[in-house]
């Protein structure tokens, strides 16, 4: 099983280098959408459920509609540059390890033949509720790649940094342990990250790291900030899974404030610079803060360069930047997204 494994990933390697014309002539329509799944037709977690029938038909239409499923070794080539990044192209992704992943999502994911991953927490294996360490050796039988989730799954960016370094550690451990195969892959419970988590995250021998920042992979995409596309919830339709395969990256060249913690309580200015502005039709670009909504700006064309002065209070410990803009050649929404947060002052002292 292992020896088929391997050989499926070599097959979809080669075709996907055979199948990519080059970087140059795709990079403005070539991204790689990191799907971002939880639990299956468990009921009572609307918010982060998505039915197996609605799962069922989201890994058909990718079938249907010629997008090629990537590996996690895959999409570290298409970042590292070794391979050219497909025009279409999908990495799924499941969180938690929670039991309806094995139980719903696993036979849709085996019948289609595609690779997946699936990043543990390792407090919960055999726990109600979650796959135990055997399901979890049948996935990697199958192929799929596992990766961390830290070890109980907390707000890493409340953490000290010894404690961070103790999270990244033991779950790296525990799963090389009970998996007999290096871990290479971790994504940052909740979607949280800063400056030190990440920091750890790579020391930690970790090479490619995933948010839960909307938005896709690009040629400028950093490794241990990968955003994802949450393909979860009630209100998503095959309307809603269809658009969010069609978001390319946006290459913003500078970002004010920058990502990671804020000095103070209130931001003074946002301001974005966004890399060939020429190919964004300009009425059409738009900043939104998770808390505020959409904050008005003016955007300078000639510059690239959105800009608010308005002073805004922040009362959340945790906000995402969102940008998107409206691509002149297909009229898609180009997307950059990454995270802000509160400073340290105000947590508690044991988090510090």
């Amino acid at each position: 099983m292992q020896r088929h494994s391997r050989l499926l990933l070599i097959i979809a390697t080669l075709a996907l280098i055979m199948g990519a014309v080059c970087i140059t002539p795709c990079s403005l329509s070539a991204h790689i959408t990191v799907l971002l799944y939880h639990k299956f037709d468990e009921q009572d977690s609307p918010s982060t459920s998505t039915s197996s029938q609605l799962f069922e038909q989201q890994m058909a239409y990718l079938k249907d509609n010629g997008y090629a499923v990537l590996s996690l070794e895959q999409l570290l080539g298409c970042i590292e540059g070794r391979i050219p990044f497909p025009h279409k192209a999908v990495v799924i992704t499941l969180d938690d390890g929670n039991l309806s992943q094995y139980t719903k999502a696993f036979p849709i994911l085996k019948r289609h033949g595609y690779p997946f991953s699936v990043f543990i927490f390792t407090r919960a294996p055999g726990v109600p509720g979650y796959m135990d360490w055997e399901q979890i050796r049948e996935l990697k039988r199958f192929g799929a790649e596992v990766g961390s989730h830290t070890h109980t799954h907390p707000y890493l960016t409340d953490l000290a940094p010894r404690e961070i370094e103790q999270e990244l550690s033991r779950s790296k451990k525990i799963l090389e342990d009970n998996l007999e195969t290096e871990i290479r892959w971790f994504a940052y419970p909740f979607g949280y990250y800063d400056e030190t988590s990440r920091s750890l995250v790579r020391q930690s021998g970790y090479r490619l790291a995933f948010t839960s920042d909307p938005g896709s992979a690009g040629a400028h995409t950093t490794p241990h900030v990968i955003p994802r596309q949450a393909i979860v919830g009630d209100n998503l339709d095959m309307t809603g899974f269809i658009e969010k395969l069609n978001r390319p990256p946006l290459n913003v060249l500078r970002r004010s404030p920058q990502s990671g913690r804020l000095p103070g309580s209130s931001i003074s200015e946002i301001s974005l610079t966004i890399a060939r502005p020429e190919l964004y039709l300009p009425d059409q670009i738009q900043v939104f803060l998770s808390e505020k909504g959409q904050i008005p700006a003016s955007f300078d064309p000639t510059t690239g360069i959105l800009s608010s002065t308005e002073s805004i209070m922040i009362t959340r410990k945790m906000n995402r930047v969102i940008l998107t803009a409206r691509r002149k050649s297909d009229r898609s929404f180009a997307m950059d997204s990454y995270m802000i947060l509160l400073p340290e002052e105000g947590l508690p002292e044991s988090t510090k």
